[in-house]
């Protein structure tokens, strides 16, 4: 609550303004934390007040404010202890004829006249973000660039780039140049009978247990024919690769695969 006593405080008058303002609290039995909650004003402030230390006190126009907002707490006329405030400091010299002219006008609230305004670094950072934005965007309308466009050529180029690759399962892919070995690596789900043919040599019967692997290395053509379907997990030069369809009881593997048959 604030304290209403009808006093004044004269420029004529020898007192130092803050000591006589810490006098007249300590009088009223005030502590700085209730001036700070009823004025608004910090105790960092209230204190380099009291203390005359001018060098930690805001602009002139924060510090006059809070001056008067203080003497107005303790009962005195807050203009004349603000004026009288700034003569001292500046040796008993008047203060300017503007300064004097804006402070009985002052209409600073409270809250505005307690500290000066900061910006917090998350608000810096999201201003310097919108900045990028709206620079880039103005980058691209100038430039007449789409730089989804970019983004959706290059990914139709990559997938373009993977889908031709060449896999010896399609057979749209088994005329290109084949890697320069052929490496094929068989994990066997199920105990398995296979022919097995590579670079066009005679074929041999093989028969593999579940759980075993096996591994068959060419130059130029594998033909594997498997006895039942599923029967192993396959690998062509580290690339997975399908188990082959069955096709009257036979499921055979060409690599590379064998162009599809034209009925004339």
């Amino acid at each position: 609550m604030i304290v209403k006593e009808k006093s004044s405080l004269h420029a004529s008058e020898q007192h130092v303004i803050g000591s006589h303002l810490q006098k007249l609290r300590q009088e009223k039995s005030l502590l700085l934390e209730d001036v700070n909650q009823a004025t608004k004003v910090s105790l960092a402030n209230l204190r380099a007040i009291e203390a005359m230390e001018y060098e930690k006190l805001p602009a002139d126009t924060f510090t006059k404010g809070q001056i008067v907002l203080y003497a107005k707490f303790l009962g005195l006329d807050g203009v004349q202890v603000a004026k009288q405030f700034f003569i001292e400091r500046n040796g008993g010299k008047e203060i300017g004829a503007f300064l004097k002219k804006q402070l009985p006008n002052h209409s600073l609230t409270p809250k505005q006249l307690a500290e000066p305004t900061h910006i917090s670094s998350a608000t810096i950072a999201c201003l310097l973000l919108l900045l990028i934005v709206f620079s880039f965007t103005g980058f691209c309308l100038y430039t007449s660039w789409n730089p989804f466009a970019f983004v959706t050529n290059q990914t139709k180029s990559l997938s373009s780039s993977v889908m031709n690759t060449f896999h010896p399962a399609n057979p749209a892919t088994g005329n290109r140049t084949n890697p320069k070995n052929l490496n094929l690596n068989a994990h066997f789900l199920k105990d398995s009978q296979i022919m097995i043919s590579l670079d066009n040599k005679e074929s041999i019967r093989k028969v593999y247990s579940k759980g075993t692997n096996a591994h068959w290395k060419a130059e130029k053509q594998i033909h594997l024919e498997f006895s039942q379907p599923e029967s192993a997990d396959l690998q062509l030069n580290n690339m997975s690769l399908p188990f082959p369809q069955g096709d009257e009881g036979k499921y055979i593997l060409q690599i590379p695969a064998a162009p599809p048959h034209v009925t004339p």
